[in-house]
């Protein structure tokens, strides 16, 4: 805070640290928007006018902070390493990183199917995704990893839209553990998922 009680130009105001899961599926629940979108595959979602920001949430330094704190608790145990191939993603996997003690592996944009960070052969590697959709994107990052020599355990992300990515996941050895589904987002404030 400047002096005087009043924050400096750009910066966000302070959000407390703590929070319980409900809290932060009421909060994210409000970032799941009406609006039609354009996947990366460049598939129209015309049939699904629901879009969720993730923006909204990796840029809010102390929403991230406590998605991170509620995902460390979805990691295996058996995990050695949280690894990541997207821009966006990255806000998510880093702080995970900090709140498990975890190494990261970024992927290497110069470098298709190359990891920078301390890993071997066999290392067992979890993708920090923000939110999967069809899982296409995720499944290209597991076979990426399994290419370099690591052994994908899951993905884990903080949205699963519900829309094949398990199913496309699970065909290729790899589970999803996801903190919310969109059911979840949906489910009226203290009601249990639809």
């Amino acid at each position: 805070m400047a002096t005087g009680g009043r924050r400096r130009r750009g910066t966000l105001p302070a959000e407390p640290f703590t929070a319980t899961r409900e809290e932060l599926r009421a909060e994210l629940a409000g970032d799941l928007s009406r609006g039609g979108y354009i996947l990366r595959s460049g598939e129209g979602s015309a049939g699904d006018r629901r879009y969720f920001d993730k923006f909204l949430v990796l840029c809010r330094p102390g929403l991230l902070t406590r998605a991170a704190r509620l995902l460390a608790g979805i990691v295996s145990d058996e995990c050695e390493r949280l690894a990541v191939t997207g821009v966006p993603s990255t806000a998510l996997a880093t702080a995970l990183a900090q709140e498990t003690g975890l190494a990261l592996l970024l992927a290497d944009d110069t470098h298709p199917g190359r990891f920078g960070g301390d890993f071997s052969a066999g290392t067992r590697v979890a993708l920090v995704e923000d939110v999967v959709f069809t899982g296409g994107t995720a499944l290209a990052g597991t076979r990426a990893l399994r290419a370099a020599g690591a052994e994908p355990l899951d993905v884990v992300c903080l949205l699963d839209r519900q829309s094949g990515g398990a199913q496309l996941l699970a065909g290729d050895g790899v589970g999803l553990r996801a903190l919310f589904t969109e059911t979840d987002l949906l489910a009226q404030p203290g009601q249990p998922p639809r």
